[in-house]
């Protein structure tokens, strides 16, 4: 039955692989997705990179000008805040500024804080003729300042120093479970077998959520490209009357395995240079950004780290997760091959492009409302039928959700119909390869091509 079909898959799979567009789009795509991920992963590195922790500001003395007459006693208690550049600071304070002035001369390492609280309360830093202090120094006390603003605003309030501290003291917190409480005297926070299960959990659920849609789309995508070129190449050899000359030599299966297989050898060939891209973009950005930010630890990096330690997409499940995304794209390229075996011409395969891609958005549908992208709700006969399975499996595969029994009986059952409609498609052709009249139904052809006169 498919006898020769090696021939024509040589052929059909030059005249694809081999097209200078076909070569264009697989280098240009390629070439952006290793470009990508280096520099995704670089302005990430360089934003998170950034040292926003306070820095001292190089003042042994700060001569304050308190115009609000409230903080003189408020000052004393800045060493006791956890900022240990901050707590050996001397703070002499006057009632106005040309004291202050007048006071902080001939000091070298000083600066002038005005606090006035006229419209509300303002602070500003004057620096001396004679001071090392820089602007930057400057800067770093007014960061003291915002961070502990809520400190300061109640300081030039009134209140006394004694009482400031105690509102300045750190406090604790702890949330436990009832059980663990009285079992462990472990919170929520310590757990960290429950925090591992939660965090699984939940990855579990984004992923189980992501895939499957991440799935439909690369499907969608693949058939529209793939599905016209394969349906149009089928229909080749009717246009160009090479028809009747091939199928001496040719039988109509082994034609369109041939043209089907190469369609299927080209997407994977592509798609995976592009995946490779992808990785080496990735592992490239990795190194990058150890190398010029030696100290960052970047969160995709850990992400990837935390996916092992969940037993998420190990190399086996990889490995079928893939089969199922081949089987899957075969199963509705077949349909392909079957809308071109009715066509006469290109123009008709248009009008057949219906049969490949109705049955992908009725099946989205079907998976969307059954509740088949949620794993715990998800039937079995959806992920055995080929239809869904080719939307759910590979999800379900690479998180290791599935049992082997059903990956098993879904494999037989992706095999099974892409046979069929590889015999159907051939015998559909053979059927059509004499018609000269106008174009008939979908059910007609079905219909005569299973006919025993055929």
């Amino acid at each position: 039955m498919f006898k020769n079909f090696d021939k024509v898959f040589r052929f059909s799979f030059r005249n694809q692989a081999g097209t200078g567009s076909f070569k264009a789009v697989t280098v240009v795509i390629a070439v952006l997705m290793f470009l990508l991920p280096p520099v995704i992963m670089l302005i990430v590195a360089f934003n998170s990179n950034k040292d926003d922790s306070l820095k001292p500001c190089n003042a042994e003395r700060i001569y304050v000008a308190d115009l609000t007459g409230m903080g003189r006693d408020f000052f004393g208690g800045l060493k006791d805040l956890p900022e240990e550049d901050y707590k050996n600071i001397e703070y002499k304070i006057f009632d106005d500024f040309d004291s202050a002035l007048k006071a902080s001369e001939k000091d070298t390492s000083c600066f002038i804080l005005l606090v006035d609280n006229k419209d509300e309360l303002k602070t500003s830093i004057v620096i001396p003729t004679d001071s090392t202090v820089t602007k930057k120094d400057s800067k770093n006390y007014f960061k003291f300042i915002k961070k502990y603003s809520d400190v300061f605003t109640l300081g030039f309030s009134g209140i006394s120093s004694e009482s400031l501290a105690e509102l300045s003291k750190q406090s604790e917190y702890k949330t436990y479970t009832a059980t663990g409480y009285y079992e462990k005297g472990i919170s929520i926070d310590e757990d960290t077998e429950k925090n591992d299960s939660l965090i699984r959990d939940q990855v579990m659920k984004v992923f189980g959520m992501a895939l499957p849609y991440g799935t439909i789309i690369l499907l969608y995508f693949l058939l529209l490209t793939y599905g016209q070129t394969l349906a149009q190449s089928v229909v080749m050899e009717k246009e160009t009357k090479l028809m009747d000359t091939m199928l001496v030599s040719v039988k109509p299966e082994s034609l369109i395995f041939g043209k089907l297989l190469s369609s299927i050898l080209t997407v994977i060939l592509q798609v995976f240079i592009w995946i490779a891209s992808l990785i080496a973009g990735f592992v490239v950005g990795n190194i990058l950004s150890k190398v010029f930010y030696p100290d960052n630890d970047l969160s995709i990096s850990v992400f990837f780290r935390g996916l092992k330690e969940l037993g998420v997409f190990r190399p086996v499940n990889i490995v079928i997760t893939c089969i199922f995304l081949i089987l899957g794209l075969v199963v509705y390229l077949s349909l392909a091959a079957i809308a071109g075996a009715m066509s006469n011409n290109k123009e008709e395969v248009s009008s057949r492009s219906s049969l490949f891609i109705f049955p992908l958005l009725i099946s989205f549908l079907a998976v969307i409302f059954t509740g088949g992208i949620n794993a715990e709700t998800t039937k079995a006969w959806m992920l055995i039928l080929p239809f869904t399975g080719a939307m759910l499996m590979p999800a379900d595969v690479a998180l290791g959700t599935v049992g082997w029994g059903i990956i098993a009986a879904s494999l037989v059952c992706f095999v099974v119909f892409v046979l069929v409609f590889v015999i159907a498609a051939g015998r559909i052709y053979k059927m059509m390869s004499l018609y000269k009249g106008n174009q008939i139904s979908v059910g007609e052809v079905l219909k005569r091509a299973f006919s025993r006169d055929l």
